[in-house]
């Protein structure tokens, strides 16, 4: 759960839970909105199966890749929320973003959005939120098709796992393979 007072700097990163079992050295770029939450699974299989990202409620939210969009919409637990398909890596399974407990949303089910896109803006909609205003980010592999699992977005940045990687507009990116910049713009 998020804490009732959560800094507001950037730069930082919380650290994981004492009881997670896939701790990540996470090096975060100093302009980077800091993250609250880490990425948890107990053994069950039950956590938190993304990262938040605080900041302040109108802040940009970013698409992480290039992709389709395959839900806008808002419900009661996560609030406004956008999921974005990234399509098959070579072995033929998706990947796949998703945004939560946005304030607004600026792209609908079928749009084509580019890295870097804004998607959405910074919110604390839906009863989950706890009334601090954060990006809920999470990214889920498909295992088999049509069955996804989330990964720790730590794994799957695209300058290297623990590697928070801010998008560059005046960088040039390979779509070819997956790999995420961070959700939100960096200072």
């Amino acid at each position: 759960m998020l804490a009732g007072c959560v800094q507001q700097a950037d730069g930082w990163a919380t650290n994981y839970r004492p009881d997670h079992a896939g701790k990540i050295a996470v090096v975060m770029p100093q302009g980077a909105p800091s993250i609250s939450q880490q990425f948890f699974r107990d053994r069950s299989g039950y956590g938190h199966r993304g990262i938040d990202i605080v900041g302040r409620i109108g802040s940009p939210v970013i698409a992480a890749a290039a992709g389709d969009v395959t839900d806008s919409y808002f419900e009661p637990a996560y609030g406004n929320r956008v999921t974005i398909d990234h399509g098959p890596n070579p072995a033929g399974l998706r990947t796949i973003t998703v945004y939560k407990h946005l304030n607004s949303r600026t792209v609908s089910a079928g749009d084509r959005v580019e890295r870097g896109q804004k998607i959405a803006t910074l919110g604390n909609t839906g009863a989950l939120a706890g009334g601090i205003p954060h990006l809920h980010f999470e990214i889920q592999r498909e295992v088999k098709p049509q069955v996804t699992r989330a990964v720790d977005p730590h794994t799957m940045w695209l300058n290297g796992v623990g590697q928070v990687s801010c998008f560059d507009p005046a960088s040039s990116y390979d779509s070819a393979q997956f790999g995420a910049t961070y959700p939100v713009p960096c200072n």
